[in-house]
């Protein structure tokens, strides 16, 4: 916005006192999206490793039923029976990691929610100050003209 000149006075620019704050609202609002893209990778990769695992059990569970119908030893039993065990105990883990990665993702959402709604204040009381300030600005330019007028019809007069 330009400086403007009232009589010979210059009539000082439009300057917002919270400006920093609202710079680094929108600053920290950046971040907290940025936070959330990250999350939202994080469960995505850990979705895809649970669908993996998942996979991997029901191809497990698959050859050791195809192996039960030819011949299987006790010990390959067993062996399937553990592997079938640990695939199913990192499919829970990895499901409550999920689960905890949801609930963080919810969270960074409403501090995204609430710092939208807190820039949203942020630059309502900006724009009000802008109005306050337009309008002080075009009050002292009309008693500016005002004056000038006056003044120029007082010369005329006097220089009949």
């Amino acid at each position: 916005m330009p400086e403007y000149k009232e009589r010979g006075k210059e009539m000082k620019k439009f300057n917002f006192s919270l400006q920093k704050i609202l710079e680094i609202k929108e600053q920290l609002l950046q971040n907290l999206k940025i936070e959330l893209t990250n999350l939202n990778h994080e469960c995505r990769n850990m979705e895809s490793h649970i669908k993996n695992l998942k996979e991997k059990f029901k191809n497990t569970d698959q050859e050791y039923v195809e192996k039960t119908y030819k011949s299987i030893s006790t010990g390959e039993m067993l062996y399937y029976k553990m592997l079938m065990e640990s695939i199913l105990k990192q499919i829970e883990v990895k499901e409550e990691e999920r689960e905890i990665l949801l609930k963080k993702m919810s969270v960074k959402r409403q501090e995204i929610i609430s710092m939208n709604i807190e820039i949203s204040s942020l630059e309502k009381l900006k724009e009000k100050e802008m109005e306050k300030y337009n309008k002080e600005f075009m009050r002292k330019e009309e008693i500016f003209i005002d004056e000038f007028v006056s003044n120029k019809s007082m010369s005329n007069k006097y220089a009949i």
